[in-house]
């Protein structure tokens, strides 16, 4: 049996509204980010911390920051590892955000 403390992982895709006239994936991303963090009690500087990044990277992470690929991918590990989500679905979220995926 395992002992995992942790809340089951949320859909991705349920940060996008998909109803919306211009689909924002940064949004979606910072959306996602925070709402992880908050289900798993974290601070942010807890979080940050948990991933190896500066309290001020973190921040920018939760206020629209979007990694710039392919470059970010040891970040977004790390992300996903502290968020216990998903490396495969953070980064497709970060990659459509990145790409400017139907954007104004």
């Amino acid at each position: 049996m395992s002992m995992n403390r942790t809340q089951p992982t949320p859909d991705i895709l349920s940060a996008i509204d998909f109803r919306a006239p211009q689909l924002d994936w940064g949004g979606g991303l910072t959306r996602y980010i925070r709402q992880r963090r908050q289900d798993l009690g974290l601070t942010e500087e807890r979080a940050a911390q948990l991933a190896g990044l500066q309290l001020s990277q973190w921040h920018a992470l939760e206020s629209g920051w979007v990694p710039e690929m392919p470059e970010a991918m040891d970040l977004l590990l790390a992300i996903a590892g502290t968020l216990e989500t998903s490396w495969a679905d953070l980064s497709f979220l970060a990659l459509m955000a990145d790409l400017g995926v139907l954007r104004q």
